[in-house]
């Protein structure tokens, strides 16, 4: 047998030999015995690294089929229809690094016309598929100022799903500025179940990163929203966007926010999507923005001063079979017009547009695949391919990131996965099975 290819092998502080395969999830300490009986490929322990994915009969080449394989198969599945609406991309709040300034002056809002498109399209969709699950995503612009719309378009999909016995999900992004009692039940109603929220510091510091239009406190008014809508069942997770500046606050502010508010507050780097940064307000000494090395390092380095469990670890670093729901094949991005795009990074401009939803039926073009990380020349032969499988190639295309934060760095987070286990056996630990 040989090794294979999605193997990635560390040393844990012990002095044992970590190995963590990537395609399959399965993590595995050996002592010196047991690892030469990796190297050979045979041996006492050989059928359970086998199991395991570390040894395999494949040659890489057959492993990155059998990987495209899976990846084909999820991509042709439709038992869910996803749809993302841009219902308006007018948007009240003024950030300095927004990027999407030139298409929040398009401003807009769906209509009846197009509502009616959408919902033939929605019926098109349903006599061909038969999904089993409808998923929507409100995106802006901000959808919270055009919620007429969102209850509309929400009580006609909810309407269709519970005739046909179609499951319904939705999700909103909003900066929630003008969400009051009256707001938060239009939510509730329209079965939003998620709602994602951007929080860039403590007070002072959101305030001048996310700024209203209309001059309030947009941080008091985010966080009176959240508690009006966790009051009324809807889950909450909200984004700081870091730089050098805010990024000292981080931790704090992450425990605070989840202690008080029941917020869950992740992070995301900074980036200078609008290629704005140095005209002011979006300048230094308010805004110092991290390279991509100096933020993974120092997301490195706060991963590995704190506490963490297995199932954590293994839910951090599960394989998967898409990025985005653009690395789908029942994804569409609808806009207030009925123009229909692949990505949500795309919106708002002609040349992205696949189709419109007010087209003859014949005109309505498959999704495209936003981003194929395993045909990709570099990202084919990349042992993180399973794990992050190109991560987002909008996100790429417009900063130049590079790969992955684990790529050069996932031995650190495997000695912290290993620090979460006690045992050890003679010859070989398992810590983690395969993924079924």
């Amino acid at each position: 047998m040989k090794q294979s290819r999605y193997t990635i092998v560390e040393q844990a502080p012990s002095g044992e030999h970590l190995l963590f395969n990537t395609a399959t999830g399965a993590f595995i300490a050996l002592d010196d015995e047991g690892f030469a009986c990796y190297e050979a490929g045979e041996g006492s322990i050989a059928s359970e690294l086998e199991r395991g994915g570390f040894l395999t009969e494949l040659s890489p080449d057959e492993e990155l089929d059998a990987l495209r394989g899976r990846i084909a198969e999820n991509r042709a599945d439709r038992s869910t229809l996803t749809l993302s609406f841009v219902p308006t991309y007018a948007c009240n709040y003024r950030c300095p690094y927004c990027y999407e300034q030139d298409r929040v002056k398009l401003g807009g809002k769906m209509d009846e016309r197009t509502m009616s498109a959408v919902m033939a399209f929605v019926r098109a969709h349903y006599e061909q598929d038969g999904f089993s699950k409808l998923s929507v995503q409100w995106y802006g612009g901000d959808p919270s100022l055009v919620l007429d719309v969102v209850e509309e378009l929400s009580g006609r999909l909810i309407a269709f799903c519970d005739e046909e016995g179609v499951a319904y999900e939705a999700m909103m992004l909003t900066n929630a500025n003008v969400i009051g009692e009256a707001e938060a039940n239009v939510i509730a109603r329209c079965r939003v179940g998620l709602v994602f929220l951007t929080i860039d510091g403590p007070e002072e510091i959101h305030n001048q990163r996310r700024v209203a239009a209309n001059g309030t406190n947009s941080y008091r008014k985010t966080l009176h929203a959240a508690r009006l809508l966790r009051a009324r069942g809807v889950s909450l997770t909200a984004t700081m966007n870091v730089d050098r500046v805010n990024w000292p606050h981080y931790t704090q502010l992450r425990d605070e926010l989840f202690a008080e508010e029941g917020i869950s507050l992740t992070v995301g780097r900074l980036c200078d999507y609008g290629h704005t940064f140095g005209e002011a307000p979006f300048a230094e000494p308010q805004f110092s923005l991290f390279t991509h090395d100096e933020f993974c390092e120092e997301r490195q380095r706060l991963f590995e001063s704190e506490p963490h469990t297995a199932d954590e670890m293994r839910a951090m670093l599960q394989p998967i079979l898409q990025f985005c729901q653009g690395q789908s094949g029942n994804y569409f991005v609808i806009d207030f017009k009925g123009d229909v795009f692949s990505c949500d990074g795309w919106i708002g401009y002609p040349e992205n547009v696949r189709f419109s939803v007010h087209d003859d039926p014949g005109e309505w073009k498959p999704s495209e695949i936003v981003f194929d990380a395993p045909r990709d020349e570099k990202c084919s032969q990349c042992e993180l391919l399973p794990l992050c499988l190109g991560s987002c190639i909008w996100e790429r295309e417009a900063t130049g990131m590079p790969c992955h934060p684990l790529k050069g760095r996932i031995g650190a987070y495997l000695r912290v996965y290993r620090s979460c286990f006690e045992t050890a056996q003679p010859g070989m630990t398992l810590l983690a099975e395969p993924v079924q």
